[in-house]
């Protein structure tokens, strides 16, 4: 699957067939009773900062969503019983939020649960589109309007129909799910539509709830205090030193933001992936710490920095019953180490063996909320709500079920693009080579010094994976 943002998106012509949920049960869903369940942690940011963006009236990109094709013409009465069984196999799509003004003005966000004899999706036809770039203007629209958290359902699909190969499309608020959720549903409703056709019955992986998951994630942040050791670790990183950022000028001012550009740029073959992994393994270092090594060995070498500070995506799918889930399962935690000791630069294999210890210890915290203790520390994680964080982001796919067809069905990861302050970037790993996603604000300075980064970023990676320490 290729990480790819709609506006590079090309989607073939073809007709377009929307999976609507009838007018009638949107408006049954209006009126779907509370659960008990309030957000998780990191939905009730993620619904806190939709709601500031759109009182301050700045652009935000809050859906994750993919698109896949499968042979021939699609049966869309099959595909759309197979994404309501999807549907029902996830509770926490079944729900949605609103938010209820409270005595002090604060509003209070509220959880509720359609039932799933109200669920029904139907194939609605659109039109011809001779021009891809009018499917992709479309698709634009649908995903923007219709995958409000704040209403149900927060998630929209459809399909392009051709004689011999149709394109299935969908996207879901980040609220329900994560990068690595979303491409779960290939597996799953490419299987589901399947079943349809043929009158069997899908086999899928049991799937916990999020909403579960959630109460969990409340609990565990509820029961943290300022003295517990996980919340003084991260106060130790957030007072040690100013927070990550890029090495390099970006041209952005204090406090504000610029529209955002994205690159992609090969990092390793197959062979020269392993081959990284294992130096990395040799200085008790796994895929992610060794690319932290090599940032860090970069911010030392264009900017002087004696540390690496960074913020590392990490995953919570720490049991089975999460393995399949939709929802938010990742959650940052802190990565610092030195590259310079006692005034010599560090050699690659320290800096490699410090990576590994530091990244092992930022994975004890992957189920500390951040949140959580940026409220017990007094020390806000977001300058505002317009601001992002600099992650460093890895997923190895050929973990993910039907990695191997995803060439093969040019399946792609769809993700709208935000204004930015920083530099962010994804490192994805497939069977046979390993990319990188970077996102930057556009301007002439960015434009000039990241590319740049990530050529040398490359130049090392590719170093290493040759054992050149």
């Amino acid at each position: 699957m290729l990480m790819t943002f709609l506006s590079d998106y090309r989607p073939r012509p073809g007709t377009l067939v929307e999976l609507r949920v009838p007018d009638h049960v949107i408006g049954s869903a209006k009126h779907a009773p509370v659960h008990p369940e309030p957000p998780s942690p990191v939905q009730e940011n993620h619904l806190r900062r939709r709601l500031a963006n759109v009182a301050a009236g700045r652009p935000q990109a809050p859906w994750v969503g993919l698109a896949f094709d499968l042979p021939g013409r699609v049966d869309a009465d099959a595909l759309a019983a197979a994404l309501r069984k999807w549907v029902l196999r996830h509770e926490t799509v079944l729900t949605w939020f609103s938010a209820e003004p409270d005595a002090t003005g604060e509003a209070t966000l509220v959880r509720h649960k359609v039932t799933a004899e109200d669920v029904d999706i139907r194939p609605v036809a659109v039109g011809d589109f001779d021009s891809g770039d009018a499917i992709r203007e479309h698709l634009g629209e649908q995903f923007r309007e219709n995958t409000d958290p704040l209403a149900w359902p927060p998630f929209t699909a459809g399909v392009i129909l051709r004689e011999t190969s149709s394109t299935v499309y969908f996207a879901v608020d980040h609220a329900h799910s994560d990068a690595y959720s979303v491409v779960l549903v290939f597996h799953e409703l490419r299987s589901l539509y399947q079943a349809e056709v043929s009158g069997g019955e899908a086999v899928l992986s049991e799937a916990g709830s999020y909403i579960d998951a959630g109460a969990e994630e409340r609990e565990r942040a509820a029961a943290l205090q300022a003295d517990s050791p996980e919340v003084q670790s991260w106060i130790t990183f957030l007072l040690s030193g100013p927070m990550p950022s890029f090495p390099l000028e970006l041209g952005v001012p204090a406090g504000e933001s610029r529209p955002s550009r994205s690159f992609d740029l090969d990092l390793l073959t197959g062979a020269e992936a392993d081959a990284f992994t294992k130096v990395c393994r040799g200085h008790g270092a796994g895929f992610s710490a060794g690319v932290m090594a090599v940032l860090g060995l970069l911010h030392r070498e264009l900017a002087g920095r004696a540390e690496y500070r960074g913020l590392s995506v990490v995953h919570t799918r720490n049991e089975p019953r999460w393995h399949a889930a939709q929802g938010w399962f990742i959650n940052l935690v802190p990565v610092s180490f030195p590259l310079v000791r006692e005034g010599r630069d560090l050699t690659r294999a320290e800096v490699l063996d410090a990576a590994g210890a530091a990244f092992r210890a930022a994975c004890k915290l992957a189920r500390v909320s951040p949140l959580r203790v940026a409220e017990l520390a007094g020390i806000p994680l977001q300058g505002d709500d317009s601001s992002v964080l600099p992650i460093v982001s890895y997923i190895d796919g050929r973990l993910v079920p039907g990695s191997r067809d995803w060439d093969s069905t040019d399946c792609n990861g769809l993700y709208d693009s935000s204004p930015t302050n920083e530099v962010l970037m994804w490192v994805n790993r497939r069977w046979d080579r390993t990319y990188v996603k970077v996102t930057h604000p556009d301007t002439p300075e960015a434009e000039a010094n990241v590319p740049y980064f990530y050529e040398r970023f490359r130049q090392l990676v590719r170093e290493i994976s040759r054992g050149d320490e």
